[in-house]
């Protein structure tokens, strides 16, 4: 990981799975703070800098929806990428209200090296968007065009691998079948994602510095 290793936050209530993730990333050169409870997360995300915040989503009283929630509300917390984890599947009502938000998703048990193989993949595709948008910007780019970049790269891949984590939802519904409640919410994901691609592709036709 070179002189300056990544700096990853990871927000676990269980202390099997936040040492495990500490373990395994540490082994593969990542500089790992974990902690147990959500407040105490927060409170050291706004005061330090992170590169990656991995938050669990099963957690009491508060899940990790509601941390994400709340994180979004200060600078440090809008502007570090969370991946979240658990050991359950997304529920495809979750991926459509948070999947703006987040930077992946990882389901938990794990094979350390594998662990380790996914974040080294999201850093190898975050890092080329950074210096993408940060030559954008010494080139004039406006910075909130830059963050939008950013922003919409980050859902449209955050999104389409949250629907690889995604079990059909079992909200009752008197109209419609399992199978036609499913394809309505996948609908609307599409509906989505094609909102995020066209917001992408419009700057990058406005702005051809945008390369990635």
């Amino acid at each position: 990981m070179g002189k300056n290793p990544k700096k990853i936050l990871i927000i676990d209530d269980e202390a099997v799975f936040r040492e495990a993730i500490a373990r395994a990333l540490t082994s593969c050169g990542y500089h790992c703070f974990p902690e147990e409870d959500p407040a105490t997360g927060i409170m050291r995300l706004k005061k330090e800098s992170f590169d990656l915040l991995i938050l669990d989503i099963m957690m009491d009283p508060f899940d990790g929806w509601d941390t994400l929630s709340h994180l979004r509300t200060f600078s440090n917390g809008r502007e570090t990428p969370v991946i979240m984890a658990s050991a359950k599947k997304l529920n495809i009502e979750e991926v459509i209200r948070y999947g703006e938000y987040v930077a992946g998703f990882l389901e938990k048990p794990f094979v350390d090296s594998e662990f380790c193989e996914a974040i080294h993949q999201f850093f190898d595709w975050y890092d080329p968007l950074i210096s993408n948008a940060n030559a954008a910007r010494l080139q004039g780019v406006p910075q909130e065009i830059c963050t939008a970049w950013i922003r919409t790269n980050r859902q449209i891949r955050a999104i389409n691998q949250m629907l690889e984590n995604v079990y059909v939802s079992g909200l009752p519904d008197e109209f419609l079948s399992e199978e036609e409640r499913m394809e309505h919410r996948m609908a609307q994901v599409r509906e989505i994602l094609e909102e995020k691609r066209k917001e992408r592709d419009n700057i990058r036709i406005q702005y051809p510095v945008f390369s990635i």
